[in-house]
């Protein structure tokens, strides 16, 4: 593009005008995403959906869930303060690990889930993870919802 300078002479302009490129850019992307959307309208997503063959999972044998339950009060650093339950039952701190072995030992390789209270202090909640490490237990699941 020729264009007359100051002192009167000739001269080109050496500045690139993008601004019709990124037009073109954006009314082929608004075209592709038109296409895109009526095509997948017309075929519709392919997934192939399980059979359901009336059987419950794992053969329908699996043993009682293992709950551990953290509630308040806790004072921070002392886990006596605490109420620990396993399943429904209020277990005292200082018996808490050896029914925990007992649990470990009766069903070996079995998850046991383990649920604080928001308000629990993460140091007896750590502390109460590390007990049931200690007790045996090998998989150790960490529930976010409230156990029912």
């Amino acid at each position: 593009m020729a264009m007359q300078l100051k002192n009167g002479k000739k001269g080109l302009l050496n500045e690139i005008n993008v601004t019709p490129f990124i037009d073109v850019c954006l009314v082929l992307l608004i075209i592709f995403m038109i296409v895109v959307t009526a095509t997948m309208l017309q075929l519709g997503y392919l997934s192939r959906l399980p059979r359901a063959d009336g059987q419950p999972p794992h053969g329908g044998n699996s043993p009682e869930q293992i709950v551990v339950r953290l509630l308040p009060p806790c004072l921070p650093g002392q886990l006596e303060t605490c109420q620990v339950y396993i399943n429904r039952d209020f277990v005292p701190v200082n018996s808490f690990m050896s029914q925990m072995q007992a649990i470990a030992k009766s069903s070996a390789n079995q998850t046991v889930f383990f649920y604080a209270e928001d308000s629990v202090n993460y140091e007896n909640a750590m502390t109460v993870l590390d007990l049931m490490k200690n007790a045996g237990a090998t998989n150790i699941g960490l529930l976010t919802e409230q156990y029912q």
